[in-house]
């Protein structure tokens, strides 16, 4: 929301499991893509993040963003702080799952 793309969705995201199907965002439960093209996807939106962070102004963290557009998110007036604190918050709760997930895995 932040960057104003009407349609930030790549091929292989995934929306959480109880979401609606909207037109325009990808769901294809299906897909096996290789490590290598997951992250590459990954590091092109950690870069994204890291470009929107270090551009980031008092008055810009301060304002807020809206998005009419059909899809998700539709939000008039959202917070830019809140997109930032909500990024920030799936990205550590990946990791712990991530954690979780290997550790498991070396128990074996």
């Amino acid at each position: 929301m932040i960057l104003g793309d009407p349609s930030p969705w790549h091929r292989l995201d995934l929306p959480w499991d109880e979401a609606p199907g909207w037109d325009g965002i990808p769901r294809d439960r299906e897909a096996r893509p290789s490590l290598d093209d997951v992250l590459a996807v990954r590091r092109q939106r950690q870069d994204m993040v890291r470009d929107v962070i270090e551009a980031l102004t008092a008055d810009q963290l301060a304002a807020t963003v809206s998005r009419t557009e059909p899809g998700w998110p539709q939000q008039q007036d959202f917070p830019v702080r809140q997109c930032l604190l909500i990024a920030l918050n799936e990205e550590w709760e990946n990791r712990l799952y991530a954690e979780r997930d290997l550790s498991r895995l070396e128990q074996r």
